[in-house]
């Protein structure tokens, strides 16, 4: 059924317009057969009026702003005019059944959907009756008492029609209402704090669910009652009328609460603010209510009280603590120094005491460390002994603002057994331990460096991929030891065979992987290829077995066959399954030999030297102040101008970037460039706007070469890495960030974001209401901002629900004092109706699409923003 039918089905149950209740409309309106009867006589007489008639009304409709909005085009008003023709001759055509009330019905529907106000659709009856009276009296004027009858009859059709016109907007209202009203609910019973509305005499109106859940109280319990009959905490009626008394709301304001008549008591955060029913806004009489907003400190008074205890154990522990604990007081001398570190560092305490900490930590490393962070990472450095030897130390520091000054606790373990038990990690990580030779791991990174400086220098290098032949067999014949022995042998063969600077790995089982590097051409590969298949003509000796083995050899070369890493060793992998079926010895890779996606493969090859090439661009789009319309900040758009594609939307190669990871590396170029662009335009006197940089879900979990997540560490010292280099202020940067970035892994995320927003940047929440829409990380992160999605704000002057979502997002981000920023604003009205829901800015093309970096200063002096000191 389509939505206009059930619009008007809806309007027949919700008023039961069933036969019977037309029949009781007519009857009231004393709308008889003789009425009818009148009408259909009139009818002939009238309908070459009807084109006139339609004429006249479209004209007059044309003369008001307010329907004149409604006809857009001339086929608009076409279509209308055939309408009202139709409706003209049905009014007094005298057929007035059920097809002619739904008939209305769905006129009253599609009117109300299009936005056209009742009064003004009412209002339109009008024309109908002063421009038919006259061509009645013209008619009837002669028998007064006819036209007096027939006047009554066609004011009793009009007004019928007018009745069932009224039903659909009332319905229609009705239906809104609802949804508002649950979508309210949804709200209200989602926020994690406790939430109470009080009338102007604390009258409890309304409590949410997770209210009467924290004080154990029931529906029944609360609403109706005096806020004090609900619950007891000093000094709370007192806030209470003191907010209603000025309109001054009142935040984190702390009590002992508990259920009135109880002894329990809960500490509590609680905000008093007042709340004014939409209704009420222009009632100046009317009196505001009040908001509490609730939020339980159980919690952190006991990590609090943990806290204390952890204190405490700490003293008793220290002395215990393997580790060395030395303390300085804001002079920088020694104040405490456990047994560990006397142990570790050859002073006694009574020795230590008083000296400054230059004594054990080089100077250097202390003054650092004095003017850093509250908390630093672990460092490294060269602890001093008393008897002048020197050995590595692994330390972090905590910084404490005491009374008298700055104290810095040193936490200190001895790393000597450690550094050589890491030194025989690194060795096994990066060898295989049975050959010695590189491994996997280690070929791959050494390789990426080489790719690296082959590009440079404009060089050419090789990857030859050597597997034994029908090894399987000498293994299963003479057993592993055997086997593993072999290896050994074949490795310290292959490994005359190479020139200094080329590296030789064993991948895995009988797979072994060779660099060339500094090539003139592939003859050089081919030499080497065939002295590798030369040093296997002499046979082995295992034990008592003389053993003659052959290889299969697959040669790629760089930058002919592929450009990265993974790539080059798969063609040259490939290139060694051809030589194994052809028996052929040695085999160079060529692209015949497999099928790629090769669209996929091009685009991925283009879009990895795209930076370098100088095909990236930013272009820059500016934020503005709804009510002020001054440009407050910049959001930089990333576009990809290929030389022979032309402009790639971001959509094409974005989610390429993401899954190959040259997200990474892209995202540091975005920060770059945009850091240097502000350095830029700084230069140039423009005022300091803070530009917006998005981040990817990849960046925040973005792994090391070794596998270990990284994402917190790499994502943050990259940013702080940038801003250093470039010498921008970490205020002139914001960071924008999904909803479903943040629910892939919250935790990993909020420490993401703490960590950033420490440093002085501002997080947005992009895209907000289109992921989870989840309530409570907004209290958890430290986010300022969030930005509603252009899906809504597209239709919020003509889709009821896009308008509620859009008004009810803007209070509660309000409500939780962040700023809101609407996306996608293209048209005044869009405009209007955001400012006067107290929307904070916007950006769109309604005042500017995104512009590239050296149109920004003109665009900024073109709107008066651009004010120089």
């Amino acid at each position: 059924m389509k939505p206009l039918d059930m619009a008007v089905e809806a309007v027949v149950r919700a008023v039961g317009l069933d036969d019977a209740a037309v029949v009781r409309r007519k009857a009231f309106l004393e709308f008889t057969d003789d009425d009818v009867a009148r009408l259909r006589t009139l009818h002939e007489a009238l309908r070459t009026l009807a084109p006139d008639f339609a004429n006249a009304f479209c004209t007059h409709l044309l003369a008001f702003e307010e329907t004149r909005a409604l006809l857009p085009d001339a086929q608009t008003i076409e279509r209308l005019k055939r309408t009202q023709a139709a409706y003209f001759d049905s009014l007094t055509a005298g057929d007035y059944g059920p097809d002619y009330i739904l008939h209305r019905l769905r006129a009253g529907a599609v009117l109300q959907r299009v936005g056209l106000a009742p009064e003004w659709y009412l209002g339109a009856y009008s024309k109908y009756l002063s421009g038919l009276l006259p061509e009645l009296w013209q008619r009837l004027g002669k028998d007064p008492e006819a036209f007096v009858a027939t006047c009554q009859a066609l004011i009793k059709i009009v007004l019928l029609d007018m009745g069932f016109a009224i039903d659909t907007y009332i319905q229609a209202d009705q239906q809104t209402i609802l949804a508002l009203k649950e979508y309210a609910n949804i709200v209200f019973t989602s926020i994690p704090d406790g939430l109470l509305v009080l009338s102007p005499n604390l009258t409890v109106l309304s409590a949410n669910r997770v209210f009467m859940e924290r004080f154990e109280l029931t529906e029944k319990a609360v609403r109706g009652r005096y806020l004090m009959e609900v619950l007891a905490a000093d000094g709370l009626r007192g806030r209470a009328l003191e907010v209603l008394a000025t309109g001054v709301a009142q935040h984190d304001v702390l009590f002992a609460m508990g259920p009135a008549g109880g002894d329990e008591r809960k500490p509590v955060r609680v905000t008093l603010t007042g709340i004014r029913l939409a209704e009420e806004e222009e009632e100046e009489e009317e009196e505001a209510r009040l908001l509490l907003i609730v939020e339980d400190l159980t919690e952190e008074e006991a990590l609090r009280a943990a806290a204390l205890e952890s204190e405490r154990r700490f003293r008793d522990l220290a002395e215990t603590a393997h580790d060395g604990i030395i303390m300085t007081d804001p002079q920088g001398k020694i104040a405490y120094f456990n047994r560990a570190a006397e142990r570790m560092f050859g002073y006694r305490r009574n020795q230590a005491l008083e000296r400054p900490i230059g004594t054990v930590l080089p100077e250097p490393l202390s003054c650092q460390l004095d003017e850093g962070f509250q908390h630093t990472r672990v460092w490294e450095t060269q602890g001093l002994c008393q008897d002048g030897t020197s050995f590595m130390v692994e330390g972090s520091s905590s910084v404490f603002e005491g009374s008298t000054g700055r104290f810095i606790t040193y936490v200190l373990r001895d790393l000597t057994e450690r550094k050589q038990f890491e030194r025989q990690l690194v060795h096994l990580a990066n060898h295989d331990p049975l050959t010695n030779l590189p491994n996997r791991k280690f070929f791959r990174e050494r390789l990426g460096i080489s790719l690296d400086e082959a590009a440079l220098n404009g060089e050419q290098l090789a990857v030859l991929f050597l597997d034994l032949d029908r090894f399987k067999l000498i293994n299963d014949t003479f057993g592993h030891a055997l086997g593993d022995k072999l290896l050994l042998m074949v490795a310290e063969r292959l490994a005359g065979c190479f020139r200094k600077g080329d590296i030789l790995a064993r991948l895995g089982g009988d797979e072994f992987v060779v660099l060339l590097q500094g090539l003139s051409g592939t003859q050089n590969a081919a030499l080497v290829a065939q002295k590798i298949m030369d040093t296997f003509a002499h046979a082995f000796q295992l034990e008592t077995h003389e053993v003659f083995v052959s290889a299969s050899i697959g040669i790629a070369f760089y930058p002919s066959d592929a450009i990265d890493a993974g790539n080059l060793i798969r063609c040259a992998d490939n290139a060694m399954y051809q030589a194994k079926e052809q028996g052929q010895g040695y085999q160079f890779y060529r692209p015949d030999l497999e099928n790629l996606p090769s669209e996929r493969l091009t685009l991925e090859n283009s879009l990895r030297r795209a930076v370098e090439r100088g095909e990236l661009q930013l272009d820059y789009q500016p934020k503005v102040n709804l009510t002020s319309g001054a440009v407050i900040g910049l959001e930089a758009l990333l576009r990809w101008a290929h030389p022979v594609r032309g402009i790639i939307p971001p959509d094409q190669f974005i989610p390429l970037a993401e899954e190959t990871g040259l997200i990474i590396p892209i995202g540091e170029w975005v920060l770059r460039t945009a850091c240097l662009q502000i350095r830029a335009w700084q230069g140039e006197g423009v005022p300091p706007l803070p530009v917006a940089v998005n981040l990817s879900a990849r960046q925040f979990r973005h792994r090391s070469a070794s596998g270990e997540a990284t994402g917190i560490h790499d994502l943050v010292e990259t940013i702080e890495r940038v801003l250093e280099e470039t010498g921008v202020d970490p205020s002139c940067l914001e960071l924008e960030i999904t909803e479903s970035i943040l629910m892939q892994n919250l935790s990993t995320a909020a420490m993401t974001l703490q960590a950033l927003s420490a440093k002085g940047m501002r997080i947005f929440i992009d895209d907000f209401g289109t992921g989870y829409s989840s309530l409570s990380y907004l209290k958890r992160l430290p986010i300022d901002t969030i930005k509603i999605d252009k899906s809504f704000v597209g239709d919020i002057t003509t889709d009821p629900d896009d308008a509620a979502i859009v008004t009810a997002i803007i209070a509660m981000a309000h409500s939780l004092r962040l700023k809101v920023v609407a996306e996608g604003v293209e048209t005044q009205e869009q405009f209007d109706f955001l400012l006067e829901r107290g929307c904070d800015a916007m950006q769109g093309y309604f005042f500017s699409k995104p512009l590239p970096a050296k149109e920004i200063s003109p665009f900024l002096r073109s709107t008066g923003n651009f004010n120089p000191a």
